[in-house]
């Protein structure tokens, strides 16, 4: 059995339809396709069984005598806002359509259904959606589980530092992990137990991957928090374009921008920088913003690396309104590797004249290629030793163009 009709399987879909035959057309070809199928010609048991059974989709007539399509809309979507809600029905009116899709309907379809793959596209789309919003749902209760167990320990902190860099590091993505076609290695090496240093990377849609470091001001609990808050704010702006409210999440320049307010209006008194990129697989491009993050972040060709030197100022210092921030778009070689640091790395270097320390940070990253470990040990950092500053390296190399 394929993976289609096993997934089928698995989907119940509730059909409420008073008409016979249409109702038996659409059973039907839904039990053809593999789909566990369930009706009712009557919109009050109807709206009973959905209560009942609990389907993962419902297919509605919108003119039935006694509860009404509208009805059973309103009702399931306020019962059960998650459960998608298609309405199968013989008019075509686009007040109709339009007051259907106001009472929470996912989709209308109008009757007679004289090509099945309108239904069946449909079907596919809503589900999807739903699953995507359920997903979303699960991450954003791990996450703000997560942010709970943070901000609880942030008084204990001072007794126990281990345990707050533990809860921390949770909000970060794995030390090596795979998005697409590219792989990305980050390492961190702190100056405390808590760091104001912040890495993250996330597919944002099909084609897109984000990814971002970022360096609070300061040192200790308090950076450590605002890493937090920089955590739940891109993440609040995944969702929105899941649910397809705002793009913001895509558009570097736009998302720094609103940081910035967001971060004023805390009145936190910290600031950050940040490199935030977007890859675009489809275009084969960089499209990143520079929120005063130096050294500038190195793009590797695989034989010569150079800087993306976007000069801009810190993210959260100045008013909304006296400051903008910028796009810049690069078009990507077919092999590359794009290295960033954090500051920490030049106060290691501080033995070094401040020109010589970016031609060694060329250095290390055309010797060393995408190795994240080689070109930290290039550094000769003892881990043992307290440094000044966190020092932070994300490698994020091209594996092959899907």
């Amino acid at each position: 059995m394929d993976t289609n009709n096993r997934q089928n399987e698995e989907t119940l879909v509730l059909v409420i339809e008073d008409d016979e035959e249409v109702r038996y057309n659409i059973v039907s070809y839904l039990e053809d396709s593999g789909f566990t199928v369930i009706q009712e010609g009557d919109g009050a048991r109807g709206l009973r069984l959905a209560r009942r059974a609990n389907p993962d989709l419902v297919l509605c007539d919108l003119c039935m005598p006694g509860t009404d399509g509208l009805t059973i809309l309103r009702t399931l979507s306020q019962e059960l806002p998650n459960l998608p809600l298609i309405v199968v029905s013989g008019t075509g009116v686009i007040n109709d359509v339009v007051e259907a899709l106001r009472c929470g309907a996912w989709d209308f379809i109008t009757k007679p259904i004289m090509n099945t793959d309108t239904l069946e596209h449909s079907i596919k789309r809503v589900l999807e959606r739903a699953r995507l919003i359920r997903n979303e749902q699960k991450y954003r209760a791990d996450l703000e589980a997560a942010n709970r167990k943070l901000i609880s320990n942030l008084d204990m902190f001072r007794q126990d530092a281990m345990a707050g860099r533990k809860t921390q590091f949770e909000l970060m993505p794995p030390p090596e992990y795979r998005l697409g076609n590219y792989r990305f290695t980050r390492m961190l090496l702190p100056s405390l137990f808590l760091t104001g240093d912040f890495i993250d990377y996330f597919v944002i849609k099909s084609g897109y991957i984000g990814f971002l470091l970022a360096d609070v001001s300061g040192h200790g609990a308090a950076p450590a928090f605002v890493t937090v808050l920089l955590k739940s704010f891109v993440e609040r702006y995944r969702q929105m374009l899941q649910e397809e409210r705002d793009d913001c999440i895509l558009r570097p320049s736009e998302l720094l921008n609103r940081l910035n307010k967001y971060l004023i209006q805390q009145h936190l008194n910290r600031h950050l920088t940040i490199f935030y990129g977007v890859i675009d697989n489809n275009s084969k491009t960089l499209c990143y913003s520079n929120g005063g993050q130096f050294p500038f972040p190195i793009l590797f060709d695989g034989k010569i690396g150079r800087f993306l030197d976007t000069k801009s100022l810190p993210v959260g210092l100045i008013p909304d309104g006296r400051i903008f921030f910028a796009d810049t778009q690069v078009k990507l070689p077919p092999y590359h590797s794009i290295i960033l640091f954090s500051d920490g790395i030049l106060d290691a270097l501080s033995g070094l004249r401040v020109p010589d320390r970016a031609k060694r940070l060329l250095q290390a990253v055309e010797q060393h290629g995408t190795s994240a470990s080689a070109i930290y040990e290039s550094f000769d950092l003892d881990k043992d030793m307290q440094y000044p500053d966190d020092i932070t390296l994300l490698v994020v190399e091209l594996e092959t163009w899907s």
